[in-house]
């Protein structure tokens, strides 16, 4: 059987519209059971720069020594300040009213979310790039060993795209003698394609 209450649960999380857990740390002395002789002191002392992700240095030791021994005064074993870290799941001890109260926060929330990055989209500028290639070919009809000169419109479009371009048209046009454009049905010295890119640029 599906629970419905735990994928609502999931979903206020995952929407991170609000806070779902509290976290708490804890410092209690862990009693390590070592007997306490110099030997034992010097690794758990060692242990403990290592957890911590501290330098072994000389003075760091001595603090985490100096830490142990006052951890382990009324003991005959070794015996560590440690940190423990506890989470409390809010969701778990919320009421059905308040689940369904959370969920609405968490939809009003991806909507304003929505309408800023629509405001964003309709009130930026907008940047054009146009390409015009003498011959461009798809990467599977390149000749092998060919001397022309081609450009690969994969590649030419993964360029832009990586800029946040998009395509708007793509154009092929026939050029004459002296670079003259040349009507449909004439001959032509060359055919160009010509691309234009375009994307939005906030301000």
């Amino acid at each position: 059987m599906i629970d419905v209450n735990q994928i609502m649960f999931e979903m206020i999380r995952k929407s991170n519209s609000v806070a779902t857990s509290n976290v708490n740390e804890i410092e209690e002395i862990v009693d390590t059971g070592l007997e306490k002789s110099e030997e034992n002191i010097q690794k758990i002392a060692m242990e403990y720069l290592e957890d911590k992700g501290y330098s072994k240095s000389v003075q760091n030791m001595d603090e985490a020594k100096k830490k142990i021994i006052a951890s382990s005064m009324y003991s005959d074993t070794v015996r560590i300040r440690k940190t423990r870290r506890m989470e409390d799941d809010l969701l778990l001890e919320a009421e059905p009213d308040d689940v369904e109260k959370l969920m609405d926060i968490c939809l009003l929330d991806n909507l304003m979310k929505v309408n800023e990055r629509l405001e964003n989209f309709t009130n930026g500028r907008v940047e054009y790039a146009v390409e015009v290639v003498d011959e461009i070919l798809l990467d599977n009809e390149k000749t092998g060993g060919s001397l022309l000169e081609y450009v690969s419109l994969q590649t030419l479009l993964n360029r832009y795209a990586a800029q946040g371009f998009h395509v708007v048209t793509i154009t092929n046009r026939e050029i004459g003698s002296g670079g003259k454009l040349m009507m449909a049905g004439f001959s032509s010295v060359k055919k160009q394609t010509v691309i234009v890119f375009e994307r939005r640029v906030e301000g």
